[in-house]
């Protein structure tokens, strides 16, 4: 399974055509990075739905298959949960709802919350804020050159997401994007603070593939589709 991972995870970054970027649930069912929440919410009426394989190198016991579900309720408003299985299973329910959006000389502000049922990491639930901002126009300005769409997220919360969280998302093209992210929580998936990498790419509207590295050693990759209509 593992070596599959890497096959994926080499073919995706490395064969796949130039398309656009969308937003789509993360590992634990919220959208966002790979585990850092962004401040995206699905559109109302909008399903998205979600496979990611984890895959702990370390011990191939240790390996997850998470299936996700999400539904826009109203506007900036939307919920998901995240089916997680090693064996034995546990359960994800969060919800998330953006305050306001962003403009040009303010960041948007999200508020939601993770694992309401402390299912999935036996702690309380993870209340967080996220601001999100195009940082764009910084790292111009900071390269002396035209740079390709940037965005970062700041954020705070409590379980799982406990302390600061940051996360880059970086398009490099329409359709592939690269996205970097620190979480302080030693309460996560990792169990102490640590550094993610990883890409994703969207084939069409709302189909994606995402690949990366959890705590730049552990093995994601799924696969996600949010344009479905109810």
């Amino acid at each position: 399974m593992k070596r599959l991972a890497v096959v994926f995870l080499i073919v995706t970054l490395g064969v796949l055509p130039m398309f656009a970027q969308s937003a789509a649930l993360n590992i634990y069912g919220e959208s966002g990075l790979i585990e850092v929440p962004d401040d995206a919410t699905i559109a109302p009426g909008n399903v998205a739905v979600a496979y990611h394989g984890v895959y702990n190198v370390g011990s191939s016991t240790e390996d997850y298959s998470i299936f996700s579900f999400g539904v826009g309720i109203m506007p900036n408003l939307s919920a998901s949960v995240a089916l997680w299985n090693d064996g034995d299973s546990a359960t994800s329910i969060n919800a998330k709802y953006r305050i306001s959006p962003e403009t040009v000389t303010r960041p948007s502000i999200t508020v939601g919350v993770m694992d309401i049922f402390g299912d999935l990491t036996d702690d309380n639930p993870a209340l967080y804020v996220v601001i999100g901002k195009n940082l764009t126009t910084k790292a111009e300005s900071v390269v002396g050159r035209a740079s390709k769409p940037l965005r970062g997220y700041l954020g705070y919360g409590s379980g799982m997401l406990e302390g600061l969280f940051v996360g880059l998302e970086w398009s490099m093209t329409p359709q592939p994007s690269a996205k970097v992210e620190w979480i302080s929580s030693d309460k996560g998936y990792r169990g102490d603070s640590h550094f993610n990498a990883g890409a994703s790419y969207e084939f069409s509207k709302g189909l994606r593939a995402d690949v990366g590295f959890i705590d730049l050693r552990d093995v994601t990759v799924g696969v996600s589709y949010s344009a479905l209509k109810f």
